[in-house]
């Protein structure tokens, strides 16, 4: 375990060598990567003008660039630091990304539009990792979003035994320390009609802030570590379900 540690540890050196400078919104990745990281903008609830920072931007783009860097230094999976997108949740364009990150849910507010293209790219096979938030509040603003998307769907925790914490990394433990001293951190999931998991919740959590001060420099490098394991996995899940 100490060699595997020294190992990853090793990778995330180089990981961190090539991150590159900050993208602007408009900027393409590369066009010949096999993984884009796609970052979901969406319509927000009225509270949303009292955060500092606009909610679905939060890690933008440091989290974004370092964690298709790890994806490329520990798969056989051909992407870039500059493989991230903004992608609106109302547009057809979400459809060219599988894997898509959702940030700060508890300003979420889906409209028909929304709803429906929502529910369309689920359907045919995407895969959303919802990150970023703390409180029952934003917690039953998900779930109530939610329901407009899948009205018989449940968001159910989620067990050490499920797939997800298997499909690249062998996960050993769920117990995980919150990042802002707000916890319990929990894993939660959403199913569609067909019984395929479309969603991982990370309550009380914040996987891409994590990401994000590692490339500062900031973060524990065992808790960074664990971070990126959970998002390779869920990754992994993604593309293989």
């Amino acid at each position: 375990m100490k060699r595997f540690r020294m190992a990853l540890a090793g990778l995330f050196v180089g990981a961190l060598s090539m991150l590159s400078a900050a993208a602007t919104l408009d900027s393409e990745p590369p066009k010949d990567v096999e993984f884009t990281y796609a970052r979901i903008r969406y319509h927000m609830t009225p509270d949303a003008v009292y955060v500092r920072e606009v909610p679905w931007h939060h890690d933008y783009p440091y989290g974004d660039e370092t964690f298709p860097t790890f994806i490329k230094e520990v798969s056989h999976v051909h992407t870039a630091s500059t493989a991230y997108q903004i992608v609106d949740i109302d547009s057809p364009d979400l459809f060219k990304y599988p894997f898509a990150y959702l940030c700060e849910p508890g300003y979420l507010e889906l409209n028909d539009k929304d709803t429906k293209n929502f529910r369309e790219y689920l359907e045919r096979g995407g895969f959303v990792l919802v990150d970023d938030f703390r409180g029952e509040r934003h917690l039953s603003n998900l779930v109530y979003q939610m329901k407009k998307v899948f009205p018989d769907g449940n968001i159910v925790p989620l067990t050490l035994s499920h797939p997800v914490f298997n499909s690249f990394y062998q996960i050993e433990t769920l117990d995980v320390r919150p990042p802002y001293g707000r916890g319990p951190v929990q894993f939660l999931g959403l199913e569609d009609d067909h019984g395929r998991l479309v969603m991982v919740i990370n309550y009380n959590n914040d996987l891409s802030e994590l990401w994000e001060w590692l490339d500062e420099g900031t973060a524990s490098m065992h808790d960074a570590a664990e971070s990126l394991k959970f998002g390779t996995n869920y990754l992994m899940y993604a593309f293989t379900h």
